[in-house]
């Protein structure tokens, strides 16, 4: 079977190179010296020629072995740079992690997110940023991003999807709007609406749902819809201050829900920073679930659209 040269050899080659002889390398490396020469001969054996000829003072340096020696000591100090990272990284995670979220979503999330990473993991560094489903995923196909929280996305091969959470969808209106004092409002009522709705995304309605402004941000579609032009979807995390406050009315629509994703971009390193900036998500939807601005809808419970 063919020998493969490992880094174990190349030390000891090199141990050998500087110390000018078998016996000072051996005892530095703390192996028999047989055995130590036993590695050089199948290195030199596996490369094709000598590495060092034996002298009477010990030990000389071939031209072939010079190029090893110089290509030696650049690789293992290269590995003992990655050691040395990798142990920093396990310690502690560092570096910086660019996410991207509708601004429905970022509204809640970035805030708690930039506390517990300022709190937990000092060393890493957050760039927040809003985009659309499609936008976001396109970012993170161009290595613009490091990860997304997106809304119902389209399969990609090279994007990975983890649902976060399955969210209520709402309909909301004007400060004491009547169509939706009920509360609830059934597909057939929504589709008799005498007004248009505001979609984030156009992809996001299907085509017979009229619509007369595209809004990208979901602060100025709320004061749109607050000033009565129009309706819109949003799920409740997006609205409950308003409606607590009255300055909008809401709907729940039973019929459809909006999917959370997180998307990270298959085929590339995942950093730590980025492993724990998901873990901290993750923690975070809980939290918000449970002081209920966070309003989950179960599975199956129809159409997802983006909200």
């Amino acid at each position: 079977m063919e020998a493969a040269m490992d880094l174990r050899q190349l030390r000891y080659f090199i141990g050998v190179a500087e110390r000018g002889g078998f016996g000072a390398a051996a005892s530095a490396l703390n192996i028999a010296q047989s055995a130590l020469s036993r590695h050089i001969k199948e290195l030199e054996y596996e490369l094709g020629g000598a590495l060092l000829t034996r002298t009477a003072r010990g030990v000389a340096v071939t031209e072939s072995g010079k190029m090893l020696l110089e290509r030696g000591r650049w690789l293992l100090g290269a590995v003992d740079d990655i050691k040395a990272e990798v142990r920093t990284e396990n310690r502690e995670p560092s570096g910086t992690v660019r996410l991207g979220a509708p601004s429905s979503v970022a509204e809640i999330f970035y805030p708690p997110l930039a506390r517990l990473i300022a709190e937990r993991f000092p060393r890493v560094q957050l760039e927040l940023g809003e985009a659309l489903t499609e936008l976001a995923c396109d970012r993170l196909l161009r290595g613009q991003l490091d990860l997304a929280i997106v809304t119902a996305p389209q399969p990609n091969d090279h994007l990975a999807y983890e649902t976060l959470v399955l969210e209520q969808v709402f309909l909301i209106g004007p400060p004491r709007d009547p169509l939706l004092k009920r509360g609830r409002m059934t597909l057939n009522d929504f589709k008799r609406l005498p007004r248009a709705v505001l979609p984030l995304s156009r992809s996001a309605f299907p085509a017979d749902i009229p619509f007369s402004i595209r809004v990208e941000s979901s602060t100025p579609m709320k004061r749109i819809v607050a000033s009565g032009l129009g309706y819109a979807l949003l799920t409740y995390s997006g609205i409950y201050r308003e409606v607590d406050e009255g300055q909008l009315s809401a709907a729940l629509l039973p019929w459809t829900s909006a999917e959370r994703v997180l998307a990270l971009p298959r085929g590339r390193p995942i950093s730590r920073a980025t492993h724990e900036t998901v873990a901290l998500l993750k923690e975070i939807c809980g939290n918000l679930i449970s002081d209920g601005v966070i309003r989950t809808a179960r599975r199956g419970s129809g159409r997802k659209r983006k909200a």
